[in-house]
């Protein structure tokens, strides 16, 4: 092809590219509802407390306030400066934060799949997968910390393939080491780039240089994330405590909670979470809050339609959940392809990571990507509520997942390859406009008003929390203790 010669070609073609991804960003940030996205409120919440009193809150006094602190701590210096000018410019700053790292992401993702060994159009469409797959464009304008942390597991991935190369790189292990320690520092899942960091030093003979450089990375990842788990265990007992025990974060996770987690439900995926890729659709209440779907206890059926849709009605409002919206399916049609090259580049580099003992270069990816899913596996197993298997979760895969698809492509032949790039292009394409803020879903107004009475009362349970002063601000809404003018 005439762009795997011409770097200037290719060059022009992502950077086309990357202005869509960035302009759709910046509407839907502009445009999607404030408090849109999982536990928004509660977000805002953390973020005021550090904005107002100048302190962490302890991890189990809130809603979210159990995740590591360093989205907030940079979302609050934002919070400050953006807030003088109002709701509006507030929201856009705030949602800016995670939009923007993801952004960095796509292009780490285009980079090494080149690197990697990938043509110039594989890597393309690898790219736009980041960017515009459902999950991962809806999670990249939520106002909390999963876009950003699942970016810095992404910005540290080009150190850690460097250390697989060559395990006695110093800066390379400093560097890896601080993006996996801010990944730490940011979210739980965080470990999973701390296990890719550590497997080019597994299964080889130490020297001194290849000591030096984990010693350094250690020192590094260890200094900017040890103390958030010290911080947790001397607080709650546990380095990793959670607020889902206790009210009122039990109540409205037991809403979600349709039965006992079984084998079965890892085993198979249930055609009626394809057919109905929502938790509040079903065939005779369509959209309803009251009712959840049982198809949806599936985990793979739900991580699937959480993947590619919105069962969560997170950005498609709860009104179309309903058979005669064919939007879901159509997604969830179009994403078999590009999910397929996924499983076959995975498939394809664990073999070779078992066939060479982790000394292939996509070994990290590869195991990091084991862990993952064993960690899913066991969290969804142990939280039984549909929430516990939202697809944003798994994140930090998405860009080993695009090199797993970049491996998929290359593996078929030309014309195979270019019937395949060209439908996970179409189904990168469809999902970008789908969930565009306006172009298919308008926004929910009703939803939002709904929303915005939930989270005020959520924040007179928590009075020390900030919640109901931060969803004012957001929405700009008058503080009903304040004195009136004179």
């Amino acid at each position: 092809m005439q762009d795997q010669k011409n770097p200037w070609t290719q060059q022009r073609w992502i950077g086309a590219l990357l202005l869509i991804a960035a302009a759709q960003y910046a509407w839907n940030a502009y445009d999607v509802l404030a408090l849109s996205g999982y536990d928004a409120g509660a977000h805002a919440g953390y973020l005021l407390t550090l904005v107002r009193e100048g302190r962490l809150p302890h991890p189990l006094e809130g809603w979210q306030t159990f995740h590591p602190p360093a989205y907030y701590l940079l979302a609050s210096v934002v919070w400050r400066i953006s807030e003088p000018a109002g709701p509006e410019v507030l929201g856009l700053a705030l949602r800016a934060v995670g939009a923007l790292a993801w952004l960095g992401a796509g292009l780490v993702a285009h980079a090494l799949a080149r690197g990697l060994g990938a043509g110039a159009a594989t890597a393309a469409v690898a790219t736009a997968l980041v960017w515009l797959t459902p999950c991962n464009q809806i999670s990249a304008v939520m106002l909390g910390n999963e876009a950003f942390g699942a970016a810095l597991a992404a910005f540290a991935l080009p150190f850690v393939l460097r250390l697989q190369r060559d395990p006695g790189d110093v800066r390379a292990a400093v560097a890896a080491g601080l993006l996996a320690g801010l990944a730490m520092a940011t979210k739980y899942s965080g470990v999973w780039i701390a296990a890719a960091c550590a497997v080019p030093f597994l299964g080889r003979r130490p020297d001194r240089r290849t000591l030096r450089a984990l010693g350094a990375g250690l020192l590094v990842g260890s200094v900017l994330s040890g103390p958030v788990y010290l911080r947790n265990l001397a607080l709650t007992g546990t380095p990793l405590p959670m607020t889902r025990d206790q009210e009122p974060v039990k109540s409205a996770e037991a809403a979600l909670e349709l039965r006992p987690r079984r084998i079965a439900d890892y085993l198979w995926i249930d055609p009626g979470s394809l057919r109905r890729p929502s938790i509040y659709q079903l065939p005779a209440e369509p959209g309803s809050f009251a009712h959840r779907n049982p198809a949806m206890t599936n985990i793979w059926g739900l991580l699937y339609a959480a993947s590619w849709y919105d069962p969560f009605a997170q950005r498609v409002p709860i009104a179309q959940h309903e058979d005669q919206v064919l939007w879901g399916p159509l997604l969830l049609l179009l994403g078999l392809v590009p999910t397929a090259l996924l499983v076959l580049g995975f498939v394809l580099s664990t073999r070779e990571v078992i066939r060479t003992r982790a000394r292939a270069p996509t070994a990290p990816l590869t195991v990091m990507a084991w862990l993952a899913l064993a960690s899913f596996v066991a969290f969804t197993w142990r939280v039984p509520t549909l929430g516990a298997a939202k697809a944003s979760y798994l994140m930090p895969l998405a860009v080993p997942a695009a090199l797993f698809f970049a491996r998929g492509a290359q593996a078929l032949g030309p014309r195979r390859r270019a019937g395949a790039l060209a439908l996970s292009a179409v189904a990168a394409l469809v999902a970008g406009l789908v969930f565009t803020s306006g172009l298919v879903f308008q926004p929910d107004r009703r939803a939002e008003r709904i929303l915005v009475r939930t989270w005020l009362y959520y924040g007179e349970k928590l009075p020390g929390s900030h919640i109901g002063e931060a969803v004012r601000l957001l929405y700009g809404l008058p503080d009903p203790e304040a004195s009136p003018s004179r």
